[in-house]
Parts: structure tokens; C-alpha cells; sequence
């Protein structure tokens, strides 16, 4: 969401005529920050300190993104050399501004060809209507807003027909997106866009486990465009802890929503975030979370450590009972187990032939990509592959985290 949204700044920036440079020859200087954790947020304060020796009369410092709903002007008064606080998608008054204070206008346009890559973020829906106990988004980021169907295909196909290959869809919880003129959810969305002429790829994410819909994963299953990895967070394999984070469903259900996607695609990639230590986790429960992780054998495992965030409920009415040492006793025992579950996974895929959307080349030269289940593949003797093209590659060695293979015959 955040490289989304940097995204769309930087579109608005090109087309007033900057262009992005090295920061020593830099006028102006933009964070776009996220503050779902602590350290984010450290590392912000971190940066506007580094920049007080980088600021001039003739440079400007400007913060967007998520602190500055947390702290508002509050950025100002204790960062005085920062120039501009810029609210999440209220751009244009700022580019307006700088455009005013840097005229460059008797010098030539500078030529751009906007901001799309290989893959090409679209936000479906900003702000979030749950109220995890552990999350600060909906506080952050606001209460949802939908984008207009018409609206999201639309920069879809412009996206596409200015060279994207692959188009990810983007929602703080991306099934609970609803088109504001009724036209229909997610699935729907979904099967707009696919058709697009000359999309290779399509992703969306994340899921929720309270809202995602059978039909999603049928549509899933059909499609030769949308991709078979689901990013489906569960947080905690225990009913207890689930209750007190307020995610809305048991781990019954999540099950359910894995085994019903695995019936319809059996080669699913399944992504997964899990919190460790949360208030009140005991052992037992902490053993639940374990047993769930080595049951389901998801690909990837999102493992943290609970950290209160000032302004959550559960830092205001929970206590942050279990001690620091066993949280990291029991992240690095998830971390461990899922290393091992990773390592037999990817092996499943050696000889085997994949299609791999090629996204750039690594420090040896060598191209790379993901495969439809969202794995990484470095490729090896490619020849003049060059990044957006699309190859049948087949898989010779796997590590836990990526596939190594050669094109296919």
C-alpha cells in the first residue's frame, strides 16, 4: 500500500516536471512512512534527524504516509526544519506548491514515461472497517473507502497498455472491496480485469479470512491470468487469542478456507502473518499456533513479535503479560519449523516446469522472476531475456526461499 502510494506521488511529480535524482543533488526530499510497527516509526524519526544536516533555504523536506495521521503537526514542532506534512492522497496543493517555490519554467519540459513497471499497484480500497485490537491502520489510515469499478479497470488498462505485465490489486483487507455502484465484490473486480488484452498477471492482496468468498477462490481456479498465491494472515492458531484480537472467525474456519482452496488448486501458494506473545498467549495456546503452522505447511510465514502500538486497543486495555524472552523463544521456534517446512516445499518443484514472469536481473547477471505461486526463480543460461518477458523454465535446485532452473525445451 505504501509503495502504492509512493507511486502515485511520484506520477504526480513527473508530470510537473521533476525527476528523481541522488539526494546531495536533491531539492526536495519526501518520506512516505509506515507506522504498523514500532521500528517504522523509529526509523522516520530516525531519517528527519539525518536530514536537519541536508536542509537549505533552497531545499524542502516533506512527510506523507501514516505517522502523519498519527501525529499531525506534532512533526512540525518537534522537527522544525521540516517544511510540509503532507495527509495520505492529498497530493495535489503539495505539488502545486512546490511548483510554485521552484519555478522552472524558462528551462525545457523534461520528457517521462510515468511510473509503470513490470507490476503495477492499484489501490481498491484505503482505510480498514475492522478493529483488530493489535492494529493501528484503522486509526491511520481511516474507515474504508472504495474505489469505483469503472475507476480501477481503467487505470488497469492504462497501466497495461504503457508496458505493465503483471497488476496487483490493493486493500488493507482487499475482500471486503465493494464497487460503490453496485456492480459487485472482489470476484467481480477480479474477472474485469483479467480480460484485459495484454495482462499476464494478477494478484490482489490481503486477504482476510472473515471476508473472503468461495467464488473468489472458483475464479482463482479458472483463470489463466490471476495467480494461485493466497495472502491470507491467521495471526494466531489459537480460538482464545483469535477472540482476543477480535479477528472475527476461529481456526475451524480458517481451515476450511485452506482446504476449500487447495480442492480447487492444489499447487496454491499460501503467504501467512502470525503474531507471537500477544496478551494472554499462554504456552499452550503458543502450541496451538505451532501446531496449526505444521499442519497447513504454508510457503511463507510472517513471523512477529507482539509490540504494543500506542493508540490500539489492546495497549490501552490489555496487558502485555508475557515476557520478552519468550516471545523471541517462541519466534525463533516458529522461525526454525518454518524453515524446515519451506525447504520440503520448494523441493516439490524440482523437474518440474514452471512459467516464470521475468522482473529484472540479480548482482550475477542473471535474470529473475516469480512463478504464478509467487516464488522466487533465478534463471540460469537465459540468454537475451529481458524483464517483462514471460518463459517456460524448468526447476533444477530449490532453497528454502527461491528456485533455480533453466528455460524449458
Amino acid at each position: 500500500m505504501n509503495s502504492a502510494d509512493s507511486e502515485s506521488l511520484a506520477r504526480r511529480l513527473l508530470a510537473a516536471g521533476y525527476v528523481e535524482d541522488s539526494l546531495d543533488r536533491a531539492d526536495v526530499a519526501i518520506l512516505n512512512t509506515c507506522v504498523v510497527r514500532q521500528a517504522s516509526e523509529d526509523r522516520v524519526y530516525s531519517k528527519l534527524h539525518e536530514l536537519k544536516e541536508w536542509k537549505t533555504e533552497a531545499r524542502t523536506i516533506a512527510v506523507t504516509g501514516c505517522i502523519v495521521a498519527k501525529e499531525g503537526d506534532g512533526l512540525r514542532r518537534r522537527f522544525p526544519h521540516l517544511d510540509a506534512v503532507v495527509p495520505i492522497g492529498d497530493y495535489e496543493a503539495f505539488v502545486a506548491g512546490l511548483e510554485a517555490r521552484y519555478d522552472y519554467s524558462q528551462g525545457e519540459p523534461l520528457p517521462h514515461s510515468g511510473r509503470t513497471g513490470i507490476s503495477h499497484f492499484v489501490r481498491v480500497i484505503q482505510g480498514c472497517d475492522h478493529n483488530c485490537t493489535f492494529c493501528i491502520v484503522p486509526s491511520v489510515r481511516g474507515r474504508e473507502k472504495h474505489v469505483p469499478m469503472t475507476s480501477v479497470v481503467d487505470e488497469c488498462r492504462q497501466a497495461v497498455a504503457a508496458g505493465a505485465r503483471e497488476v496487483v490489486l490493493l486493500g488493507q483487507n482487499v475482500d471486503d472491496y465493494r464497487d460503490p455502484d453496485g456492480r459487485g465484490g472482489l470476484a467481480a473486480l477480479v474477472r474485469e480485469v483479467e480480460t484485459i488484452p495484454g495482462l499476464r498477471r494478477l494478484r490482489f492482496l490481503t486477504s482476510h479470512p472473515q471476508d473472503l468468498e468461495p467464488q473468489l477462490l472458483e475464479v482463482m481456479a479458472s483463470s489463466d491470468v490471476v495467480c494461485r498465491e493466497l495472502q491470507l494472515p491467521v495471526q494466531s492458531g489459537d480460538d482464545t487469542v483469535l477472540k482476543r484480537m477480535a479477528r472475527g472467525y476461529q481456526t475451524r474456519h480458517y481451515r476450511a478456507i485452506v482446504e476449500n482452496a487447495r480442492r480447487l488448486m492444489p499447487d496454491i501458494g499460501l503467504v501467512t502473518d502470525v503474531i507471537v506473545g500477544f496478551p494472554g498467549e499462554t504456552e499452550s495456546a503458543y502450541l496451538n499456533t505451532r501446531a496449526l503452522v505444521e499442519e497447513i505447511e504454508f510457503d511463507v510465514v510472517h513471523i512477529a513479535m507482539y509490540s504494543p502500538r500506542p493508540g490500539t486497543y489492546a495497549a490501552t486495555k490489555m496487558s502485555d503479560d508475557v515476557p520478552q524472552e519468550e516471545k523471541l523463544r517462541r519466534l525463533n521456534d516458529l522461525l526454525a519449523l518454518q524453515r524446515e517446512i519451506a525447504a520440503r516445499k520448494t523441493a516439490r518443484w524440482i523437474g518440474r516446469d514452471v512459467e516464470v514472469l521475468i522482473e529484472g536481473r540479480d548482482e550475477l547477471h542473471r535474470p529473475y522472476g516469480r512463478i504464478r505461486q509467487g516464488k522466487r526463480a533465478n534463471v540460469l543460461r537465459a540468454g537475451d531475456i529481458a524483464p517483462g518477458d514471460v518463459i517456460n523454465v524448468r526447476i533444477l535446485q530449490a532453497t528454502a526461499g527461491q528456485l533455480t532452473g533453466m528455460p524449458a525445451a
